[in-house]
């Protein structure tokens, strides 16, 4: 069994985990955070980088704006389908108003858009409101 990179999302350090770990903890090798923390992350332009091109896990990033109406009536779905998937899939929200850098990269012109990463890569991506079914079964795909 070999190991996978995770971000940590408390303080960005990388750590190598045990691939299909079944721990309920995993911690940080740093912080001692727990990097198998299922909520979603708020992010900046720099860590929204790191989580993309260091995380070996499937990485959803949400691009939203707190003047969106869709974005904001998906917040609570988007939260929720991120509690079933812990170190599986990570769950990143970027405020768009505040952080650009990344969506220019990306070429996000619609919000909400959510792209999903895995390995550095854009491997798909969505734009406007998603359900919490949506969400769950898109990130559930990513899984495999």
């Amino acid at each position: 069994m070999g190991t996978i990179n995770i971000v940590c999302p408390e303080c960005s350090t990388i750590n190598a985990v045990e691939e299909n770990t079944q721990s309920n903890v995993v911690e940080c090798v740093q912080c001692k955070a727990d990097i198998n923390d299922p909520f979603v992350l708020e992010v900046n332009d720099n860590h929204c980088i790191k989580h993309i091109n260091e995380n070996e896990i499937a990485t959803l990033v949400d691009f939203y704006s707190t003047t969106c109406g869709p974005c904001m009536a998906m917040y609570d779905d988007y939260e929720d389908a991120a509690l079933a998937f812990g170190i599986k899939v990570r769950f990143l929200k970027i405020n768009v108003d505040k952080h650009q850098l990344v969506a220019k990269e990306y070429g996000v012109t619609g919000l909400p858009t959510i792209i999903a990463f895995k390995a550095g890569k854009e491997i798909n991506r969505e734009s406007g409101q998603l359900s919490l079914v949506d969400l769950t079964m898109w990130a559930d795909r990513l899984c495999l």
